[in-house]
């Protein structure tokens, strides 16, 4: 071969080499969907449906996957088709950019998740199509796109669904009556006949039942108050759960039905509770009566109250959850927020507070009981009412009504002079003069107790007895105990002891001193005359 011709193809041979990378990709370079996978774990997709059934309000999450799988930037955009109202997509996987897997420095996988629910009032659907389209584009050519379409079916299992009670009997009986009675409404009106009618029998059968056995816990006239108010409560509850199967009947829509099962509820919570406090009120009403016809022992109505009082703060408490976590109300948000109101509370009324819980104290440890007399700082009070914020009292001379607040009450040093014991001992005491024979003037004191009609005189309490107690300046000091019915005849039983040993001290010689004032004129230079310059008349 030529040498000239050889070193022409060399050369020819080196520009082509230079040029080739200049020149476009050919045709094997171009985007292919083996260049990149889809995956969604657990499902079959993209190559098959994914089938899903939801209930109202529910949802349900996917994680998908797109991984570059090779030299390639790709760009992967999702977009969703969804042509029914009654599917609400809330997440769907955010676009971005994959880098070729060759670059270690970042991940060549993009993640997003896909979330489709039911709406809360959404009727029955055997299919709905939901398609999540996936776009992946070769950055260096906007012309070559592939498409991936992931299908979602899905079946709505929804609560309101009429098509399986619509114009049936008690929605089971299909109603075949002749025009013009194959009306919905037919069946509407006598699936509520039907169930007033069992609910007249359960008043008939279980009111009565319930009321006999609270009977051995209650009274016969508050067990047949509970009988008649939980005959019309059944038949409430009865006719208000009548009334929501027989929508169905009709064929409302969800709408109209998810309506009334929210004040249903509402009104069953209202009924139960109405129910269960009744009850409550009888059961505790009636064993704290049965305590009060026992004199041992020391439960008794007083502590109505106070059990009331816990009652409603449970009743209430229970009531309102219930009631709002079925109306979908955040229950952790209104709890964070009370946890801060009671804080306020709890600084802003401080006596308020201990007001009440002093109440409370005083409720639970009983330590009086109305009627008792107390001695609270020096002073007698008759105990009228006793009160979760205060306490009401009477005068001694029972003329005043004395309301104290129960934080004064329990911060007081009370004396309960009546308490173990309605008997009450006297003391009386009495100055017989220096020189007085001790002796007499104790039998003379005993003598007038024992024969007092005012002393109790029994074995179950201490004797008269006399005790010498002082050396005064003019007299001895002794004391007489007795023992009196009560402490509220102690003013008029003192009183007749006292003018009793008075009147025997008279007869017996026994003096009682009392105060003199002796003068002594230590200067006797005058012997009566006036004084000059004293002008006084006589």
């Amino acid at each position: 071969m030529n040498s000239k011709l050889i070193v022409a193809i060399v050369l020819a041979l080196m520009f082509v080499s230079l040029l080739a990378p200049l020149a476009p990709a050919d045709e094997t370079d171009a985007l292919a969907s083996e260049d990149y996978s889809i995956t969604i774990p657990g499902t079959a997709a993209p190559d098959k449906d994914i089938t899903v059934t939801l209930g109202n309000g529910k949802s349900a999450t996917w994680t998908v996957y797109v991984v570059n799988q090779s030299k390639l930037y790709l760009d992967v955009t999702f977009t969703v088709h969804n042509d029914s109202d009654d599917i609400v997509i809330s997440d769907k996987p955010s676009n971005g950019l994959i880098v070729p897997e060759s670059e270690t420095d970042h991940d060549n996988i993009l993640t997003g998740t896909f979330t489709l629910g039911a709406d809360s009032l959404s009727g029955r659907h055997d299919s709905e199509i939901v398609q999540l389209i996936v776009a992946v584009t070769d950055i260096n050519d906007k012309e070559s796109t592939i498409y991936t379409t992931i299908t979602f079916d899905v079946e709505v299992q929804s609560i309101y669904d009429t098509s399986t009670a619509y114009n049936k009997f008690l929605g089971i009986i299909e109603n075949q009556l002749p025009e013009p009675f194959d009306s919905p409404w037919v069946p509407f009106l006598a699936t509520i006949a039907f169930w007033m009618i069992i609910a007249e029998i359960l008043t008939v059968i279980i009111a009565p039942r319930l009321a006999k056995y609270l009977d051995r816990r209650t009274t016969d006239d508050g067990a047949k108050r509970f009988e008649n108010g939980i005959s019309k409560l059944i038949a409430m509850l009865v006719l208000v759960a009548s009334f929501n199967q027989s929508l169905r009947i009709i064929g409302a829509e969800p709408e109209l039905i998810s309506d009334i099962n929210s004040i249903s509820f509402i009104l069953y919570t209202v009924l139960m509770l109405i129910i269960a406090w009744k009850v409550y009120l009888i059961v505790i009403e009636g064993i704290l009566t049965r305590f009060d016809d026992n004199d041992d022992s020391t439960i008794d109505l007083t502590l109505l109250p106070l059990f009331k009082m816990i009652g409603k703060i449970i009743f209430w408490l229970v009531g309102a959850f219930a009631i709002l976590g079925a109306l979908g109300v955040d229950l952790q948000g209104i709890l964070v927020s009370a946890g801060v109101i009671s804080l306020g509370i709890t600084m802003g009324a401080q006596n308020v507070l201990s007001q009440f819980f002093s109440g409370i104290v005083i409720l639970m440890t009983r330590p009086f009981k109305k009627g008792d007399f107390l001695k609270i700082n020096d002073k007698v009070y008759v105990v009228n009412r006793v009160k979760v914020m205060f306490t009401e009292f009477k005068g001694w001379d029972m003329d005043q009504i004395i309301t104290m607040p129960n934080n004064a009450v329990t911060a007081s040093t009370i004396v309960n002079l009546s308490k173990e014991d309605e008997a009450f001992r006297l003391y009386i005491y009495y100055d017989v003069a220096y020189g007085v024979d001790l002796k007499k003037a104790e039998e003379v004191m005993l003598k007038v107790a024992n024969e007092s009609p005012v002393v109790l005189h029994d074995k179950k309490h201490a004797a008269p007895n006399v005790r010498m107690t002082d050396f005064a300046d003019s007299g001895i000091v002794l004391r007489l105990g007795v023992t009196i019915r009560d402490f509220n005849g102690s003013i008029t039983a003192g009183s007749a002891l006292r003018m009793a040993i008075y009147q025997a001290f008279i007869d017996n010689d026994i003096e009682i001193p009392y105060n003199r004032l002796e003068v002594t004129m230590l200067n006797e230079c005058f012997q009566g005359q006036r004084r000059p310059g004293d002008n006084v008349p006589d």
